[in-house]
C-alpha cells in the first residue's frame, strides 16, 4: 500500500511538472524570439531539457517499486537510483551549459526590446520553478526518494538559470550588458556542484553491493 502511494505522488508530482515545464518553455522561447534575448531563448531550451528529466523519473517511478523477481531478487530500487544518477548527469550538463551560453554573451550583449514582455516571462519561470522545487521537495522527503530530490533540484536550477536573465535583462537596460554573464557564471556552478553532490552518493549506492559469499570461497580456494 505504502509503495502505491510513493509510485502515485511520485507520478503526480513529476507530470504536474512536466506540464509546467512544457509552458515555461514555449513562453520564453517565443518572449526570447521577440524581445531579442538570447538568454531567453537558452532558459527556453533549457526547460525543454527538464521535460526529458521528467521522463526519466516518470520511468523510474513505476519501475522502482515492482515486486522481486528472477532477475532482481532484491527488488527494483536500484532503478532510482540509477535515475537520480541520470539526473545528476543532466545538472551538470545544464551546469556547463549555462556557464558556456554566459560566455557567449560576455562576447556578444544583445540590445534587448519588449522588455515587460521579458520581465513578466522570466519572473513567472522563476515563480513556478521556485514552488515546483518546495512541492518536490516536500513530496522526496515524506517518501524519501532521491530521485525526487534530484528532480527537485532540477527545478531550482531551471529557477537560478532565470534569475540570471533576469538579471541579465535588468543590467541591460540599465547600461550593465556583462553583468548576467558573471552571475550566470556563477549559478553555472552551483548547478554543478549539487550535480556532483547527487551524483556521489547515487554511485556510492550503486557500488554498495555484496558479493556471492559461495563463490568467492571457491574462487578463494582454487587460488591456494
Amino acid at each position: 500500500m505504502q509503495n502505491n502511494e510513493r509510485t502515485k505522488a511520485s507520478q503526480k508530482i513529476t507530470l504536474i511538472g512536466a506540464v509546467v515545464d512544457f509552458l515555461l518553455a514555449i513562453f520564453k522561447v517565443i518572449a526570447g524570439m521577440l524581445g531579442n534575448s538570447g538568454a531567453l531563448i537558452a532558459d527556453g531550451i533549457h526547460s525543454f531539457s527538464d521535460l526529458l528529466s521528467d521522463g526519466v523519473v516518470l520511468y523510474a517511478a513505476k519501475h522502482a517499486n515492482e515486486e522481486a523477481d528472477e532477475d532482481h531478487p532484491y527488488g527494483h530500487k536500484r532503478f532510482e537510483t540509477v535515475a537520480t544518477l541520470g539526473l545528476a548527469i543532466i545538472l551538470a550538463i545544464v551546469g556547463i551549459g549555462i556557464i558556456y551560453d554566459a560566455i557567449e554573451r560576455l562576447d556578444n550583449p544583445n540590445v534587448l526590446s519588449h522588455s515587460m514582455l521579458l520581465f513578466g516571462v522570466t519572473v513567472l519561470s522563476i515563480l513556478s520553478k521556485e514552488l515546483l522545487f518546495w512541492v518536490t521537495i516536500k513530496v522526496a522527503k515524506t517518501y524519501k526518494s532521491n530521485m525526487l530530490k534530484a528532480n527537485a533540484w532540477h527545478h531550482r536550477s531551471d529557477a537560478l538559470s532565470s534569475v540570471v536573465v533576469l538579471v541579465g535583462i535588468f543590467g541591460s537596460l540599465n547600461g550593465y550588458p556583462y553583468l548576467d554573464g558573471v552571475a550566470a557564471i556563477i549559478v553555472g556552478l552551483m548547478v554543478m556542484a549539487i550535480a556532483w553532490e547527487l551524483g556521489l552518493n547515487a554511485t556510492k549506492e550503486l557500488v554498495d553491493t555484496s558479493i556471492d559469499i559461495k563463490k568467492w570461497k571457491n574462487s578463494e580456494k582454487s587460488l591456494v
